[in-house]
């Protein structure tokens, strides 16, 4: 698949699926067994139901996020994406309950693509920031 044609699905993958929440389209974007490597879900099953049940339960917790591209980066089978997400967290999380704060935090995903579909999601993100933002830890000086 060429690199635009990556960049595409990965641009589906964030308006269409992490944006608006149009989980129908998992099919045809992510591979059966999708992976994903993320220090915040250490027991992702895997696979594409436990791929929806996650976006649910964020989508849930941040029913109105927005989750933005800032920059984008492909090569033959890997695509490299800093974004930004915003929402508010009106629903809970996990055991969190909703706080009704604004959050807007950051990361970056590098997405290994096969055949057309996306295989591997690896990301870091600011976990620390989304828990200050929610009133669930105190800012920490030492990092601001």
């Amino acid at each position: 698949m060429p690199q635009q044609q990556n960049i595409s699905l990965i641009r589906t993958l964030f308006d269409e699926i992490y944006t608006k929440g149009n989980l129908s389209l998992c099919d045809q974007v992510l591979a059966t067994d999708i992976r994903i490597v993320d220090p915040s879900a250490p027991n992702f099953k895997g696979g594409i139901a436990a791929f929806k049940e996650r976006e649910a339960l964020i989508r849930q917790a941040f029913p109105d996020k927005v989750v933005r591209v800032d920059e984008i980066f492909a090569t033959e089978d890997r695509v490299i994406v800093r974004w930004t997400i915003q929402g508010t967290h009106s629903g809970p999380l996990l055991d969190i309950p909703a706080s009704g704060r604004n959050i807007k935090i950051s990361g970056i995903t590098i997405f290994q693509l096969m055949d057309g579909k996306i295989l591997e999601i690896a990301q870091a993100w600011d976990r620390l920031g989304l828990l200050e933002q929610i009133g669930v830890v105190e800012p920490s000086a030492a990092f601001h």
